[in-house]
């Protein structure tokens, strides 16, 4: 796995302090680093694919940025259609004078892209899905989450068969989704420090569950 986190282009490269020992550059600050070293060393969910994202140095002094795919199924049987992936990021932001919004050196920001099962499609949807996600959220500040929930429709278009009447493309099926842009505040111990890995599993643990629960719902309607 590639190196989670992103720090400033020009930023000097320390000595190593060991034959194994990460470089770590040059004026980061001890809490970002802590934060670094807890997401090496984070367990992994099982069906989630890790990789490194950029952060946008426009965002804050340091950042941490980490993909998340879930697409991945053992228990499919050959003949049952492949489960749409559910996918999304997490990046940990750290400030050295943050927003006063922030309350705080450290800012979680995220997005999830999931497919949406046809039972789940009306009106309840943005706020079952904001709920569930809100309980997912452990060592936070619960006043401090923002975000908004869309739910999209794709419709894929099939081309017109040679004998067909019309040259017009065919509706073919529409595949629902619900994508979430979320925000919020996490809590660091008093000298700065912050558990970065564990907001990191969070997310994953969500975007998995979800995928998990797409998965379940079409496994019901081929038994039927």
């Amino acid at each position: 796995m590639a190196e989670i986190f992103v720090f400033p282009a020009d930023a000097p490269l320390s000595q190593r302090t060991g034959i194994n020992a990460a470089p770590r550059p040059d004026g980061v600050p001890d809490a970002v680093w802590s934060a670094v070293e807890s997401v090496r060393t984070m367990p992994r969910v099982n069906g989630i694919q890790y990789r490194e994202i950029a952060v946008p140095a426009s965002l804050a002094d340091y950042g941490i940025g980490v993909g998340l795919t879930c697409n991945q199924d053992s228990h499919a049987m050959p003949s049952q259609p492949a489960a749409r992936a559910a996918d999304g990021w997490i990046m940990l932001l750290y400030a050295h004078e943050p927003p006063v919004q922030w309350q705080s050196h450290w800012r979680c920001v995220a997005y999830a892209r999931m497919p949406l099962p046809a039972l789940e499609d009306n009106g309840l949807t943005p706020a079952m899905y904001w709920d569930d996600m809100c309980d997912r959220l452990v060592d936070i500040d619960p006043d401090s989450i923002s975000g908004t929930v869309t739910v999209t429709r794709d419709t894929t278009f099939a081309a017109p068969t040679e004998t067909g009447s019309s040259s017009l493309p065919v509706a073919d099926r529409a595949d629902c989704g619900c994508e979430m842009r979320v925000s919020w505040t996490p809590i660091a111990s008093i000298d700065g420090v912050l558990d970065a890995g564990g907001q990191i599993q969070l997310w994953a643990r969500f975007i998995h569950a979800a995928y998990q629960e797409q998965r379940e719902q079409e496994d019901s309607s081929v038994d039927r």
